[in-house]
């Protein structure tokens, strides 16, 4: 990924504003990162989508060079380039909420219950994180967490025509 351009997503605050930030991004003008780690522009590949979830989702165009870090991209600079306008927040919310609520049926729990109960309330990045902690309550194990996380992506994918480019 040094020498290229890379097409991944990235998820803002409504009206395209950058939840850490508060950046207002522009689709289709370039944003220059900084150097060092940790303060380029970030964004995501599809498996990396449900730890940033938030009100917008957008495709974005990054620029060389781009590094891989654990939960997303990182580059020297970046633009958007078109809103996700299928991205429903409400209806992953939902869905992660239904997960939360499936690992509660499976090994009934005071503690599932209550995270079936939150997840149904939450928003849908706190329902996402809220399922993923079900899951690894549910299985006893922490790969539940990553697991969790993999099923929430291939949702994504799935009900919004994502592919990595």
């Amino acid at each position: 990924m040094e020498g290229e351009a890379v097409i991944a997503y990235k998820f803002l605050r409504a009206g395209g504003v950058a939840p850490f930030t508060g950046f207002s991004w522009v689709p289709g003008a370039w944003v220059m990162g900084r150097a060092a780690h940790g303060e380029g522009v970030h964004a995501c590949r599809v498996s990396q989508l449900p730890w940033w979830v938030d009100d917008e989702l957008w495709r974005i165009e990054l620029g060389a060079p781009v590094v891989e870090r654990a939960t997303q991209l990182e580059a020297a600079r970046g633009r958007l380039l078109q809103r996700v306008t299928a991205w429903q927040p409400q209806a992953f919310a939902q869905a992660c909420a239904a997960r939360a609520r499936a690992h509660a049926l499976q090994a009934p729990s005071a503690e599932l219950e209550d995270y079936a109960a939150r997840a149904e309330r939450a928003p849908a990045g706190s329902a996402a994180f809220i399922a993923a902690v079900a899951a690894v309550a549910v299985r006893g194990a922490e790969s539940g967490f990553a697991e969790e996380r993999a099923w929430q992506a291939r949702w994504l994918a799935e009900n919004l025509a994502l592919r990595d480019g």
